[in-house]
């Protein structure tokens, strides 16, 4: 027998690697936590040691098909899933660019950052002097109604008291709630639903690993999502690594004979098909099929939207009667004005952030105080700084 080191952020990503290469193959041998990384920016990663059969390390290794995972680091074991998401990043990217130039283009806005403000430009141009952080407010991507809202009570002496005031604000006016609970006497049941994109899959794995093998509970996965090639074999995947049940659903009646089906287990997430939000006809067909889940259902969307896109999102998927929104990919949003502007104007509480691609790292409990922060952060840097100085 032949042994081979794996080293991954994670040990389920390490696992995702072995079994990629051996399938059930390999024998784990040892399991330990290593230091990777320069002495000042050392990470803590897992290092497992596995036995390989002689038979099969002399052969040459027949492909496996690759399953379309996501936890960081995958990528370089699925160059298509590199290629997908880089593609899909530009589609975003577009997208957001074809939005902000025709607001440019149709109310003759003078900038097109602020173009999203362009209807809205007398009111602008009359409150402007109203208040010295209206104007970082917007840019940080809060809606006008909402950055004049928020100010009603803020001192406008642009100092330490004026910023100050501004945080307690967003964090007492940001609605925060709506988790699943460690423990239920009932079984709960809850679904995810949001654009395509956002993530829906992956903060299913997060939050199935959380229960059942932090918390202890029993949990089962159903997936309704039988359209994306290789969305099945990615939850399939994680299911078999945490050792979950997995049902298949295409139909309401599908739906619940897997709800029946886990009738004695704690959780039952429900990974659904991702939607365009305009894609109306779709969404009405997936509101049908789940109209025999009786539980949460998560709106889920990404920080890295734009206002517009995450408040039209909001509008169209009140279809579902959310409960409480999950944002995706906090960590590669470069403003959240627009996250604050979601969850005052589209009524719901703010449940999860996820930072990252890492199962189940990279996800948290939803924290007002943790928006404001960003907010105050990303305000012009005198504003930031709160050393006095005029904006």
């Amino acid at each position: 027998m032949q042994t081979k080191t794996y080293v991954a952020p994670t040990k389920l990503e390490a696992l995702l690697k072995i079994r990629e290469e051996h399938g059930a193959d390999a024998v784990i041998l040892s399991e330990r936590t290593v230091q990777k990384g320069r002495w000042l920016g050392k990470k803590p990663m897992v290092e497992i040691v596995v036995g390989i059969r002689e038979a099969e390390s002399d052969a040459k290794p027949t492909p496996r098909p690759a399953p379309k995972v996501e936890p960081k680091g995958i990528e370089e074991y699925d160059p298509n899933q590199a290629r997908l998401r880089k593609l899909e990043r530009e589609v975003q990217e577009i997208r957001a660019l074809v939005q902000t130039m025709h607001a440019y283009i149709m109310h003759g806005e003078a900038s097109p950052t602020q173009a999203n403000l362009a209807a809205e430009r007398p009111l602008i141009a009359a409150t402007m002097d109203e208040h010295p952080l209206l104007r970082p407010l917007l840019q940080a991507g809060i809606t006008l109604e909402m950055a004049q809202e928020l100010l009603r009570r803020v001192p406008r002496i642009p100092h330490n008291a004026a910023v100050d005031t501004l945080r307690r604000t967003l964090v007492a006016k940001i609605p925060i709630g709506g988790v699943l609970l460690r423990e239920s006497r009932a079984r709960q049941v809850a679904a995810l639903v949001g654009p395509t994109g956002v993530g829906k899959t992956t903060t299913i794995a997060k939050l199935a690993a959380i229960h059942a093998l932090d918390y202890n509970r029993k949990v089962a996965l159903l997936s309704l999502d039988t359209y994306r090639i290789g969305a099945i074999q990615q939850l399939r995947t994680y299911a078999e690594l945490m050792k979950l049940p997995l049902h298949i659903a295409a139909t309401a009646d599908e739906v619940q004979e897997g709800l029946d089906l886990f009738a004695d287990y704690d959780l039952v997430l429900i990974d659904t098909v991702g939607r365009g939000q305009r894609d109306e006809a779709h969404l009405r067909e997936m509101h049908e099929s789940l109209q025999s889940v009786r539980g949460a259902v998560y709106l889920t969307l990404s920080a890295t939207a734009d206002t517009a896109t995450l408040l039209d999102a909001a509008q169209r998927f009140q279809l579902f009667e959310p409960s409480a929104i999950i944002l995706t990919k906090l960590d590669e949003a470069a403003r959240v004005g627009n996250c604050v502007s979601l969850a005052l104007e589209a009524g719901l509480p703010l449940a999860y952030f996820t930072t990252g691609q890492r199962v189940p790292e990279d996800i948290c409990h939803a924290d007002a105080k943790t928006l404001a922060h960003r907010v105050i952060s990303e305000l012009a840097p005198s504003v930031a700084s709160g050393n006095g100085v005029e904006v």
